[in-house]
């Protein structure tokens, strides 16, 4: 029953990512397009917490690299706020895909 639930977590994860990911880029609008990107800033950090913590306490390296997922994420809402909409968008979607892929695979 535990792991139909997963599985149903991890497939709603993939398509909100995706539908954000895919907005993120598709919508013109300046403030959709900032909702969105708040949107899936959270998601990103979400994510981020969710394979950090769903990993042991022994596997180091591995949550380093949740961490850093979650940082790219950080760093994509500074440069949003330094007018670097562009890049920001980019750190951010690396952020969830990144985070998915480790979610998924590893």
């Amino acid at each position: 029953m535990a792991l139909g639930a997963l599985l149903i977590l991890f497939i709603i994860l993939t398509v909100v990512s995706i539908l954000t990911i895919g907005l993120l880029f598709l919508v013109k609008d300046p403030q959709i397009n900032n909702i969105v990107f708040f949107v899936t800033a959270v998601l990103g950090i979400v994510i981020s917490y969710l394979a950090f913590t769903s990993l042991p306490g022994n596997f180091i390296v591995s949550r380093m690299a949740a961490g850093f997922f979650g940082l790219l994420t950080v760093i994509g809402v500074v440069m949003k706020f330094m007018q670097r909409a562009a890049l920001a968008k980019l750190f951010v979607s690396a952020s969830i895909v990144l985070g998915m892929l480790q979610l998924f695979f590893f």
